[in-house]
């Protein structure tokens, strides 16, 4: 067995994945060829027909027989396999000794189904950093879209140290074809969607950026659904297998430890929701940021603050995205924690640049970790057998920059530690005899823009 780094933080972490079955919708009009056991046909490109999540949550297992691991690639790994394969342009021949290794071995250190922790006392030693520190009343709560490629538990490690701390995290499965595959209770498999997967009528072809907007409202309607779903759970509880919420698998569930009690939330949801997201699930973040719900989805979801990592903002029309205009509008803070290619990207740097400084005028809300990457973010670099040191200390900054801002404390961290200016020096060339940059600096130090 295999796992990946554990948290370590104050609480042990529970997951328990969620999901939501809505009546089917069809959004956009791009359509995509399909090879069902009948043969091939043509469907819908965005059709919404269930919302899928993983809760990520401080667990209770005081007493209870509950064993640690969570698979970390998505079942059967059948379809992770062609989702993989697809996604990269690899034959499925290479990519399964890989695929069934991480598949089979490899496991989230966390306790599936295990009952949210209710009680006000501190966790077990095993579990605990600061032993005089008690838990919260109600816990925050913190949404999470994945990038391209990804899904509900590859960001497990921001995720579940999120949780260790005291949170609860509802990692989205985005099923707008931007993961590398999903599985649907109506619909079965669906795989990562390349330009050359899409239809479009003979006048009304499209490029691929304009299905990336597509996606992100898709997202947009994902995202209220699965709040408003689990706002409900939280203030309703569990109402039956056919009405809201249900869990994926057959394994118990213990529905009451997730209902408020008459003086107590389980998790509070009325107020200072956190919303993050990585690369395409940034970009979704600020469109949820700068636009209105959903018509008939929900009203706003009360976002206090916004942590996005390494955000790709190519398909969000330029100029944009901007914060909402009227009275009585409170912008979310913000924080923008960069890889290092992407701010060397003049381009788009220069426009995060003009974005940021919209939402947030008079600080300093980018920050740059050097020498980390744009996959530094989720979990493979961090894979067993191959991970190595300099990931391990960017996945450490990363989630301490991210509790650091939502603890309120992250202009003071940032005071605390060196900080670098941004120079660029030249290391050699690019494989296009194009200058090879990199930023001044060793691994893991910041650069505050």
């Amino acid at each position: 067995m295999l796992f990946l780094p554990d948290s370590c933080g104050r609480f042990p972490v529970g997951a328990t994945t969620f999901k939501l079955p809505v009546s089917t919708k069809v959004l956009g009009t791009a359509k995509i060829r399909s090879h069902s056991d009948g043969g091939p046909s043509v469907k819908p490109a965005l059709q919404l027909d269930e919302v899928v999540f993983t809760a990520y949550y401080p667990a209770d297992i005081k007493g209870r027989n509950i064993k640690k691991g969570l698979d970390w690639l998505l079942r059967p790994l059948q379809a992770s396999l062609h989702g993989y394969a697809h996604y990269s342009g690899i034959s499925t021949w290479f990519l399964w000794p890989i695929v069934y290794l991480y598949g089979r071995l490899l496991k989230i250190p966390v306790y599936p189904n295990a009952p949210l922790l209710r009680q006000c006392h501190t966790a077990s030693p095993e579990h605990t950093q600061a032993r005089s520190e008690t838990c919260p009343s109600s816990w925050p709560l913190v949404i999470f879209s994945h990038g391209l490629g990804g899904s509900r538990t590859a960001y497990s490690q921001v995720c579940t140290r999120l949780a260790s701390s005291g949170r609860v995290v509802l990692a989205i499965q985005h099923r707008d074809g931007s993961g590398h595959a999903f599985i649907s209770s109506t619909t079965g498999p669906g795989l990562y969607v390349k330009e050359e997967d899409l239809m479009w009528t003979s006048n009304e072809e499209k490029p691929m950026i304009n299905f990336r907007q597509q996606q992100l409202t898709f997202r947009r309607y994902e995202i209220h659904l699965a709040f408003r779903s689990f706002k409900q759970l939280i203030q309703d509880g569990y109402k039956g297998s056919s009405h809201g919420l249900r869990s994926t698998d057959k394994e118990f569930v213990d529905w009451s430890s997730w209902l408020s009690e008459v003086d107590t939330k389980a998790v509070e949801c009325e107020k200072d929701v956190l919303l993050a997201g990585h690369s395409f699930g940034g970009a979704t973040v600020f469109t949820i940021l700068s636009t209105d719900p959903p018509a008939g989805v929900s009203a706003p979801i009360p976002v206090h603050k916004a942590l996005i990592l390494d955000p790709w903002l190519e398909p969000i029309p330029s100029p944009g995205p901007h914060p909402p205009q009227g009275p009585g509008n409170v912008l979310p803070q913000l924080l923008v924690i960069n890889s290092e290619r992407f701010s060397l990207w003049k381009d788009h740097f220069a426009r995060l640049i003009g974005v940021v400084q919209a939402w947030e005028p008079e600080k300093r809300r980018i920050l740059t970790i050097l020498r980390s990457q744009h996959e530094s973010f989720s979990d493979f670099s961090l894979l067993p057998l191959v991970s190595r040191r300099p990931a391990r200390i960017v996945m450490d900054r990363i989630v301490e920059l991210s509790e650091a801002f939502i603890d309120g404390n992250v202009d003071k961290f940032i005071n605390e530690i060196a900080t670098r200016k941004m120079e660029i020096c030249i290391v050699g060339k690019k494989p296009d005899g194009s200058p090879q940059r990199q930023l001044v600096g060793e691994v893991g130090e910041l650069i505050a823009h």
